[in-house]
C-alpha cells in the first residue's frame, strides 16, 4: 500500500496518479463495509485491490530496477519498505495501547497477543491459531471486536515483501520473458487456492497468506504482460465496463460466504489486474481517477486503513451506529484527520529521511524490538473470558482428607438470605391442580402446577407447566456476618456468566480468607438442560464440552474441593430454542414441554450434586439479557420467566438444601440490568460489575447459605 512509481527512464512507467486513486475507492470500499452498510456487503473486495495494485507496483519496481542495475538490492528494498510502513503501524499501536491502559477495548481478549502479532507482522497467523472468526468482528457486541482485526491484511503484505524480492533476484538469473513466467505464476495460484480451500477452515481460506498470495500475483502478473506488450488505446474504454465489475463485486460478494471462503478471491483478482492493465492509457475512468480529491484520499489511503478501524470499533463501543449518515460521517472525519496528521508528521518525514540502509533496517528493527517488549511488559486488564490463574489458585480450597463440621462460632443471627433470594422449603405438591402458598416474614408467593413433575424427563404431551409469581423486596447490600468455624470451601459451576462471578468470588475470597475458598469450573457455551439440540445457533461444539464437565469434570472437582456451597449459574443457551424431536420442531421455553424438561435437567443436577456429598446447592437466577446474545439472536423476557420458574419449583422440592439466588431481582432492583456499563454485551457482567455483586450482595449470601 502506499508505493508509487517514479519516473526512471523514458518509455517506461512513471507516477500514476489514477492509480491513488484506485486506492481511494479500494479504501471507500472498505470503508462502508466496515461501517457496516448493508449495501456494501462485499466492500472488502477494495482489500482485495490493494493487493492486486501492491504486487503490480513492487513486481514493476524491482524489474526496472534489475534492467537498470543488474542486480536487487535487497536491503534497500527491506529499507524503503519499513520507512514507508512502519512508522504509522507503530504509531496505531502505540494508540491502541494507551487507548487500552486507559480503559478502552477492556473487553477485547487476547489483544496483548495481537499487539504483538501485528508489530511482527504475523497478525494473520495469530488470528489463525486464535478461537475467533472473520466474521465475528462484525456479528459481535462491539465491545469484544478487537481494534486490530484490519493488520491481518497488511502483514500479508509485509510477508510478501520479505518474500518476493527474494523470489525475483532468484528468477532474474533464469528468465527472459517476465511476460511468460509472471502470469503462469497468476494462473498456478488462481487454479490451486479453490482447490486447497476445499480442505482448509474458511478462516485459514480467508487470512492464510498462500491463500492470498493469488491477488498478490494478478499484479504481478500485469507487471509482468506491460514488460513486452504495449497497451493498446482502446483498453482505455474497457476500463469502463471492468471498473462496473469491481463496484459490483464490493456490493454483491456474499459477508460470511462465497469466495473470500472459497479460495475463489485469487480468480476474481483477475478483474483488478485488467482494470491496472487498462490504465496505463489514457480513458474516462483514468481521468476521474486522476481527480485531485480521489488522488489525494489515495495518498493517505495507507493511514486512512490504518486508523479507521480502532476509530470505528472505539465508537460503536461508545453506543455509535455508523450506518447513522451524520454519525458514519463524523467517523470519517475523525479518521480522515488522524490519518493526515500521522501522514504529514509521522510517514512523509521519515520516508523521505536520507538515512544509510544499514542504519534504517538497524532502526526498523531496534523499533519493533522495543515495541514489543514495551507491549510484553504493559499492564493491560484482562479481556473477555481471560481468567487470572494466580487468583483462582490462590483462591482455592487445598484437598484435605476430611472437614470439620461447620458451625457459627457466634450464635447466628437473623438470615438475609430469605430476603434476597427465592429460598422456598415448602414440600412439593404433585396433586394435578394445585397451589401451593409459600410465606414467611420476608417473602411471598405462589407457585402453580398443572401436572406432575415425573413425566419431564420423558417429555410427553402431559409435561408440566410452571408459573411462579414472586412477591418480595430485595435488599441490595447485606452485610457480612461473623466468620463460621472455618472457612466456607466455595464452588462456582456454570457458563461463561458463571465465569465473571466465580472469578469475582475467587478475588473476594482472597480478602476474606477467613470466611471462604473459591473454585471454579465453567466452559463457555455450557448449559444444565440435557438433551435436545439447541436450534438458534449452532451449539454442537459447546454441548459437547458441556456434557464433559458436568458428567466428569464437576464429579472430579467435587470430590477433590469438597465444597460447603455449590453455586450453579447458566444463562442464555437454558434459554434457547430447542428440538427434542423432529415430530415436535423447535421449541421455546415458555412451552409447557420444554419448561417441564428444564425444570427435570435442573432437578437431575442437584440430584446428582446431593449423591457427591454437596449439603447445600445455590442456583443462581441470572438476569435477562438484553439486545442481541450471539447470531443475531434476541430474547424476550418471558424465556427468562420460564427459566425462573423452573428454578423456583426445583428448590420447593428440595428444601432448605436447594437455594435460588434472584440475581435477576437484585439487578432489576439495583437499576442496573440495561446498564451497557454494568453487561456491556447485555448478558456478561465485567470483572468490575461482578466484583460489586459479590461485595454488596452475593458473598454473604452464599457463605450464610453454608449453615
Amino acid at each position: 500500500m502506499g508505493e508509487s512509481l517514479q519516473p526512471s527512464r523514458a518509455g517506461e512507467l512513471g507516477y500514476q496518479p489514477a492509480l491513488d486513486g484506485l486506492r481511494a475507492v479500494a479504501v471507500a470500499m472498505v470503508l462502508c463495509f466496515h461501517a457496516g452498510f448493508g449495501w456494501m456487503g462485499g466492500g472488502y473486495f477494495g482489500v482485495s485491490i490493494f493487493f492486486t495494485l501492491s504486487g503490480f507496483l513492487i513486481t514493476t519496481l524491482l524489474i526496472d530496477e534489475r534492467r537498470q542495475t543488474g542486480s536487487i538490492a535487497l536491503g534497500s528494498f527491506i529499507a524503503r519498505r519499513a520507512k514507508r510502513l512502519l512508522p504509522a503501524s507503530l504509531a496505531c499501536l502505540a494508540l491502541v495501547s494507551v487507548a487500552r491502559l486507559a480503559g478502552q477495548f477492556d473487553q477485547v481478549a487476547g489483544l496483548r497477543s495481537e499487539l504483538l502479532g501485528a508489530t511482527t507482522h504475523v497478525f494473520n497467523w495469530v488470528k489463525i491459531g486464535g478461537d475467533t472468526s472473520y466474521t465475528d468482528g462484525f456479528a459481535g457486541a462491539a465491545v469484544f471486536v478487537s481494534p486490530l482485526e484490519h493488520y491481518w491484511s497488511l502483514a500479508i503484505e509485509e510477508q510478501f515483501y520479505l518474500v518476493w524480492p527474494l523470489a525475483v533476484a532468484l528468477l532474474a538469473r533464469r528468465v527472459t520473458q517476465w511476460s511468460s513466467v509472471l502470469p503462469l505464476l497468476f494462473l498456478g495460484a488462481a487454479i490451486a487456492t479453490p482447490i486447497a480451500a476445499m480442505v482448509l477452515s474458511d478462516d485459514a481460506t480467508y487470512w492464510a497468506t498462500p491463500m492470498r498470495a493469488g491477488e498478490l500475483l494478478a499484479g504481478v502478473a500485469v507487471a509482468g504482460v506491460l514488460q513486452r506488450w504495449a497497451v493498446p488505446a482502446w483498453a482505455g474504454i474497457v476500463a469502463v465496463p471492468v471498473a462496473c465489475v469491481l463496484v459490483a463485486l464490493a456490493v454483491g460478494l456474499p459477508t460470511g460466504s462465497g469466495p473470500a471462503y472459497s479460495g475463489v478471491l485469487a480468480p476474481l483478482a483477475a478483474v483488478s489486474a485488467v482494470m491496472l492493465w487498462s490504465l496505463q492509457v489514457a480513458g474516462p475512468v483514468r481521468r476521474v481517477l486522476s481527480s485531485r480529491p480521489l488522488v489525494q484520499l489515495g495518498q493517505i489511503s495507507y493511514g486512512v486503513y490504518l486508523f479507521h478501524w480502532p476509530v470505528f470499533v472505539w465508537l460503536r463501543q461508545h453506543g455509535w451506529s455508523l450506518t447513522e449518515p451524520l454519525q458514519f460521517m463524523l467517523a470519517i472525519c475523525a479518521t480522515l484527520v488522524i490519518a493526515t496528521v500521522s501522514f504529514v508528521l509521522i510517514e512523509r518525514p521519515v520516508r523521505s529521511a536520507s538515512w544509510p540502509v544499514r542504519s534504517t533496517i538497524r532502526g526498523a528493527a531496534g523499533a519493533m524490538l522495543v515495541a514489543g517488549l514495551t507491549i510484553a511488559v504493559l499492564p493491560f486488564s484482562r479481556g473477555f473470558l481471560e481468567a487470572d490463574s494466580a487468583v483462582l489458585e490462590s483462591a482455592s480450597a487445598e484437598p484435605v482428607g476430611s472437614l470439620a463440621p461447620l458451625e457459627p462460632v457466634l450464635p447466628k443471627l437473623v438470615t438475609s438470605t430469605l430476603v434476597a433470594s427465592k429460598l422456598v422449603t415448602s414440600t412439593l405438591v404433585t396433586s394435578t391442580t394445585a397451589t401451593v402458598e409459600v410465606a414467611d416474614s420476608e417473602v411471598q408467593g405462589s407457585i402453580e402446577r398443572t401436572v406432575s413433575a415425573d413425566t419431564a424427563e420423558s417429555g410427553s404431551p402431559g409435561s408440566d407447566v410452571v408459573q411462579v409469581v414472586p412477591n418480595e423486596s430485595i435488599v441490595l447490600d447485606i452485610p457480612l456476618g461473623p466468620p463460621l468455624s472455618r472457612p466456607v470451601r466455595l464452588l462456582t459451576v456454570g457458563d461463561s456468566t458463571a465465569f465473571y462471578v466465580g472469578q469475582a468470588l475467587a478475588e473476594w475470597s482472597i480478602e476474606h480468607r477467613a470466611y471462604a475458598t473459591s473454585d471454579l469450573l465453567w466452559c463457555q457455551g455450557c448449559g444444565l438442560l440435557r438433551g435436545g439440540e439447541v436450534t438458534s445457533w449452532n451449539d454442537s461444539s459447546f454441548a459437547v464440552r458441556s456434557i464433559e464437565m458436568f458428567d466428569v469434570d464437576l464429579p472430579s472437582m467435587v470430590a477433590r474441593v469438597q465444597p460447603d456451597v455449590v453455586a450453579l449459574m447458566v444463562s442464555v443457551v437454558d434459554v434457547a430454542d430447542r428440538q427434542w424431536a423432529v415430530s415436535e420442531g423447535p421449541l421455546e421455553p415458555t412451552d409447557p414441554r420444554y419448561a417441564a424438561r428444564l425444570a427435570s435437567s435442573y432437578r437431575r443436577t442437584v440430584l446428582e450434586l446431593l449423591d457427591l456429598g454437596v449439603a447445600n446447592i445455590a442456583i443462581i437466577a441470572p438476569p435477562r439479557s438484553v439486545g442481541v446474545v450471539g447470531d443475531g439472536v434476541t430474547f424476550t423476557a418471558d424465556r427468562w420467566e420460564a427459566l425462573h420458574a423452573a428454578l423456583d419449583l426445583v428448590a420447593l422440592e428440595f428444601g432448605p438444601k436447594v437455594a435460588v439466588v434472584d440475581l435477576a431481582g437484585w439487578a432489576d432492583a439495583a437499576g442496573v440490568t440495561e446498564d451497557v456499563d454494568w453487561r456491556p454485551d447485555g448478558t456478561h457482567l465485567t470483572a468490575r460489575s461482578a466484583r460489586e455483586v459479590v461485595d454488596r450482595w452475593l458473598a454473604p449470601i452464599l457463605v450464610d447459605q453454608a449453615v
